[in-house]
């Protein structure tokens, strides 16, 4: 009987927002943007975030999803680089594990500064994801971060002007929804964002290249490492 009364708690808008973001996560495993264990957490963080948190949480997440979709489909049979068989499990939570610790702290600490940390988090894992997938359409040979020398498309750590470019993007629309808190909190995570993408690029040139670490680990570290920076920004500006 708990499933039930839950169901008739929600609002129907939320409602058929769930319906939605399990047909559009069904969708994205048979598009192979998703595998089976992906389509499930993608699911039911969806049912997650439209019961227990306001819809411009959701919003930012949902925005990923499509963004970060289109990214993963668009020319993939021209790409060096591409999740052949859809997004794994692990790579998700190496993107998006920071801001859904965030999201639970919420749950116990609902204040401004959680939500900002959430945000940053999800703006990097944006910024990144575009600046991957489509920056390695770019005509030109991109150039290594670290000593801007030209490289191979695919290598990690590697950077072009359309990577960054799209990166920046990425960062801007995810962030859309927080203007209905604070202009300053958009400005802000966009920035964050865009941090967080090209020092996931550094990371990549700098210890992943030379296989210290594992593309999971630089997503994990890069996210995290703009989540914790979006702490500081709101203690130093905002609070």
């Amino acid at each position: 009987m708990i499933l039930p009364n839950i169901i008739i708690s929600i609002p129907l808008f939320n409602l058929i927002l769930i319906f939605f973001c399990i047909f559009i996560a069904i969708i994205g495993y048979f598009k192979k943007i998703l595998d089976f264990k992906s389509m499930l957490f993608t699911s039911f963080f969806a049912v997650f975030f439209l019961y227990f948190f306001p819809l411009y949480w959701f919003a930012s997440l949902l925005i990923l999803y499509i963004t970060t979709s289109f990214a993963t489909q668009y020319k993939r049979e021209y790409k060096m680089v591409a999740h052949r068989k859809g997004r794994e499990l692990k790579n998700l939570i190496s993107n998006l594990l920071p801001s859904l610790l965030f999201s639970f702290v919420y749950l116990f600490f609902p204040k401004p500064i959680i939500y900002f940390a959430f945000l940053c988090g999800i703006s990097c894992a944006c910024a990144d994801t575009l600046s991957s997938e489509i920056g390695q359409l770019s005509r030109k040979n991109p150039k290594l971060i670290t000593t801007f020398e030209e490289v191979k498309t695919g290598t990690e750590g590697a950077v072009s002007h359309l990577g960054w470019g799209v990166g920046f993007i990425g960062a801007l629309i995810v962030s859309l929804p927080s203007l209905y808190l604070s202009t300053s909190f958009f400005v802000l995570a966009i920035i964050i964002g865009f941090l967080g993408c090209n020092l996931d690029s550094f990371i990549g040139a700098r210890f992943e290249l030379k296989g210290k670490c594992s593309n999971k680990t630089t997503n994990l570290i890069a996210t995290t490492s703009s989540s914790i920076l979006g702490l500081i920004i709101f203690i130093l500006l905002l609070s």
